[in-house]
């Protein structure tokens, strides 16, 4: 055999390439041919002075030329691609399979749900398990970032061994859902799990348990905290996956999730170096594929972020860029409620309240599973439509997602709505939180730094203002001249006078005013 599938690679023996999609990966002669000789052998295990006699033939080596060459395979492949049998030699790992059995994976994270274990119970709820993985199919087809197999496909395995990795194959897919239900008359309790197939590792598990006096309120319920959850965790390995790829060697989609991933994991620095490198990466896939929705929308967030901060000459230019950008992304993939989320966002930093809440609102309507998009609607709600809905969807939002990557800023969208609605001490404890999830970034600091005062704790607020106006000088200046991301008269008063006792320019009376 000339050519060998496995995983996401193959490796041409004509050509003496190994390639990942249509990427060649740099091997090396050594280790292209310990590679050969492992793949060719590999119902065996394969001896060590084997493999240096094949490779190294009429060579004296010792064991640690082929130590290099395999170190280097494990870096491209994964480390468990080759496996080190003590005193017998090595394995090669990873299945092979052939040209007719292998499906190319998608440009995107790919899932699919497998039918859930009914445990017993309650054998008039038996229908519950189905209920779920249909739910959580169709929800996590909301996200258009992934590729989300087709509920009939997935139920074809519902009778059979589940091996992960021949399904994995059949279908396309990377990720694997699992899971079991067991209900009785009185609660329903489903553990569900996250899968890489391609490797078999535990990505996530978690359990739900909910009561059940009305049966399909509890099955929306349940399946909507699942997605929330998946989401995050799919987006979490995709980033660990990519990360120790090269641009090179990544296709715009891949290109435009790493600019994703690097402006969604440094969101809240104030340094500009994250958002520099987001933005380069999204440019690099826009030059490859020019209809990148992810790459653009992107660039909004970028923007947003630079304007946020300000550190930029031109905040007019900027934000023409970001709803440009957010805009292309909408007019590409309509359902795109990042991009929606986004545009909103632009257009309340343009003090256009009435179109950003009108599109924040649209963009929780198309897609309201998702647990950061609830956040944000929390905070805008509270300081610039409806406060009394600002801490509920602040707060639905965390629930959802308890482990998302994001969680510092959702914390922060909390902690400014239970300001704008007056409970300083929760605030204070938001930003507590937050600053424990993203240690020294602004936003919490400023946070902390207003709820404070409103708590009437003048000194802990003027320590907090030190390190604002220390670690993001520009933003404590926009702040201290009245800009607040608001157009809620009460919550600018109380905001901006909070902030300028704290930096020792009003004094503690004018804050007792407002309390």
């Amino acid at each position: 055999m000339d050519v060998f599938f496995f995983s996401e690679f193959v490796l041409d023996r004509r050509t003496r390439q190994l390639r990942r999609g249509s990427h060649v990966l740099p091997i090396g002669a050594r280790a292209f041919d310990v590679l050969e000789v492992l793949i060719s052998h590999s119902d065996r295990i394969v001896s060590r002075e084997e493999v240096i006699d094949t490779v190294w033939s009429g060579m004296v080596v010792g064991d640690n030329n082929l130590n290099v060459q395999v170190a280097k395979l494990r870096k491209l492949l994964g480390p468990e691609a080759i496996v080190t049998v003590p005193r017998r030699g090595l394995r090669f790992a990873l299945e092979l399979v052939s040209d007719t059995q292998r499906l190319a994976l998608p440009d995107r994270p790919s899932v699919v749900v497998l039918p859930f274990s009914n445990l017993g119970g309650d054998s008039e709820l038996a229908w519950l398990a189905d209920g779920f993985v249909e739910d959580i199919t169709t929800e996590l087809s909301r996200f258009k970032d992934l590729f989300v197999v087709a509920r009939n496909s997935a139920f074809v395995f519902r009778d059979m061994p589940r091996d992960l990795r021949g399904i994995a194959r059949d279908l396309g897919v990377r990720y694997a859902v699992e899971g079991s239900v067991r209900a009785t008359s009185n609660r329903v309790r489903v553990t569900t799990q996250l899968i890489d197939a391609s490797s078999g590792g535990h990505v996530w598990a978690e359990n739900f348990d909910r009561t059940i006096d009305a049966h399909f309120e509890t099955l929306a319920a349940v399946s909507h905290a699942i997605v929330s959850c998946l989401s995050p965790q799919i987006e979490r390995a995709e980033a660990n996956r990519i990360r120790i790829s090269t641009p090179d060697d990544l296709t715009a989609h891949g290109l435009a999730q790493q600019a994703w991933t690097t402006i969604s994991s440094e969101e809240m620095s104030y340094e500009s170096g994250p958002r520099d490198q987001a933005a380069a990466l999204a440019q690099q896939a826009i030059s490859r594929d020019p209809r990148s929705s992810l790459a653009y929308r992107t660039l909004a967030w970028v923007a947003w972020w630079t304007i946020y901060h300000g550190t930029t000459e031109s905040i007019p230019a900027v934000l023409a860029e970001g709803i440009d950008a957010a805009t292309r992304a909408i007019a590409i993939d309509p359902t795109d409620h990042h991009a929606r989320r986004l545009r909103a966002q632009l257009h309340f930093m343009k003090e256009d309240a009435a179109t950003g809440l009108t599109e924040l609102r649209h963009a929780h309507d198309l897609n309201p599973n998702c647990a950061l998009t609830l956040c944000w609607l929390g905070f805008y709600e509270a300081v610039n439509g409806d406060v009394a809905k600002g801490v509920p969807l602040a707060e639905a939002g965390l629930r959802r997602s308890p482990r998302d990557p994001a969680r510092g800023s959702m914390l922060c969208g909390l902690g400014f709505a239970q300001f704008a609605a007056g409970n300083y001490d929760d605030a204070v404890t938001a930003a507590e939180a937050a600053l424990a999830e993203s240690a020294n970034s602004a936003t919490p600091l400023i946070l902390g730094t207003i709820s404070h005062v409103g708590a009437g704790r003048i000194d802990s607020a003027a320590e907090l203002f030190q390190q604002v106006a220390l670690n993001a000088p520009k933003l404590a200046e926009a702040r201290l001249a009245g800009r607040w991301l608001s157009s809620n008269p009460d919550y600018l008063k109380r905001a901006h006078t909070f902030f300028r006792v704290a930096a020792g320019q009003l004094s503690s009376k004018d804050a007792d005013a407002l309390r």
